[in-house]
């Protein structure tokens, strides 16, 4: 079933017109019987894939996935975090709302939100960083550099700035046993 949603969301940057990627965008979906757990709603592992279709369509949308492509870079999930609202259930439509709420030194920064009609189900914040084929950083300044139309702000709203903060606190109390990998590093942050 997931497959068929990024393929649905790959197509959909040949059906719809161009968005500026700055502009928050809408993604449709249907609950399907494999969305579900043994409780029958959606489950929760389910929304992050959902959420990776939904990004994925903003940037087919936005024009960007092509360029990103072309060069062989990619996007990876650094940290996220989601809120779960209310439950959402076998044949319930619902929409991803997905808005770029700009760029630190390393990582994009999106908000998503599950809705149904105008109910919020769930949101999350996802930090994301493009690679280039190596799996070394690109840099915003080189993802901004590419032939898309860009209307993110310039700096990140005062509550994106807090999160990443709250992640690199507790990156200094936590780390990973036998490694010198940390939240921190990944983040962005000093390793």
């Amino acid at each position: 079933m997931m497959t068929i949603r990024w393929i649905l969301a790959m197509r959909s940057q040949f059906r719809r017109p161009r968005s500026s990627f700055g502009h928050s965008l809408v993604a449709r979906f249907r609950v399907g019987l494999s969305d579900l757990d043994m409780l029958r709603h959606m489950t929760n592992g389910r929304y992050l894939s959902i959420l990776d279709a939904a990004r994925i369509d903003y940037m087919a949308r936005t024009g960007l996935w092509r360029h990103l492509r072309r060069r062989r870079w990619h996007p990876v999930v650094v940290a996220q975090t989601i809120s779960y609202r209310r439950p959402l259930t076998l044949g319930v439509r619902y929409e991803v709302v997905t808005t770029p709420l700009g760029f630190d030194t390393r990582n994009v920064y999106y908000q998503q939100t599950f809705r149904v009609e105008a109910t919020v189900h769930a949101h999350a914040v996802v930090a994301v960083r493009i690679l280039d084929s190596r799996g070394s950083s690109v840099t915003p300044d080189l993802i901004r550099a590419l032939p898309v139309t860009f209307s993110v702000p310039s700096t990140l709203p005062p509550w994106v700035v807090s999160w990443v903060a709250s992640m690199h606190t507790a990156a200094d109390t936590t780390t990973n046993a036998g490694a010198d990998t940390t939240i921190d590093s990944h983040l962005g942050g000093s390793s």
